[in-house]
């Protein structure tokens, strides 16, 4: 690039810059003659007369119950509906899920599998049964298999499955009696 085009350059981003200053500075002038006048003047009075209008339309609150002399009612709150909450709910969050996963969540919020599952969940998968049935069949299983092993048997398999069941049981059954022996809060 030669020296007066370079100069010439210079002098047009100057002028350009000269330029936007100067917008710069009418364009905040005109905002603060705005908030002057938005502050001070006819706009903050038209909102004020707008605000009484509003005020003025609604009608006077009725006297509560308490005030009346009337007991207050205790009533569910009928506009909350669980059951639709939960329903709308998982469809909002399946429509996020990919095609699989949509169809694997569909089956397992099946009505019917719910039910099988919290029927089981308040049974079956209880920590009584779980601890009980794991620790028993650890037990009886080791001396089914140190006894097979000792005097030389050979185990089918059905005997842990059967200490499993057992354990469970006695899980059950401790359970009970724990809650015969204790007080309730």
């Amino acid at each position: 690039m030669s020296a007066e085009r370079m100069g010439a350059s210079s002098e047009h981003n100057e002028q350009a810059k000269n330029e936007l200053e100067q917008a710069r500075g009418e364009q905040l002038e005109k905002a603060r003659e705005a908030l002057k006048e938005n502050e001070t003047g006819e706009h903050a009075q038209k909102r004020a007369e707008l605000a009484r209008k509003v005020i003025d339309r609604q009608e006077p609150e009725p006297p509560t119950q308490t005030e009346a002399g009337a007991k207050p009612v205790n009533r569910p709150l009928t506009f909350i509906n669980h059951h639709l909450n939960y329903v709308q709910t998982l469809a909002s969050i399946q429509r996020k899920l990919s095609p699989v996963s949509r169809s694997f969540s569909k089956v397992i919020h099946a009505p019917i599998v719910e039910k099988a599952s919290e029927a089981l969940e308040s049974n079956l998968a209880r920590p009584s049964v779980l601890f009980g049935a794991t620790w028993t069949a650890f037990i009886v299983g080791a001396i089914f298999y140190l006894t097979a092993h000792h005097y030389g048997y050979a185990l089918s398999g059905s005997e842990l499955l059967f200490s499993f069941i057992v354990g469970a049981l006695l899980g059950l059954l401790l359970e009970g009696v724990w809650r015969l022996l204790t007080p309730r809060r």
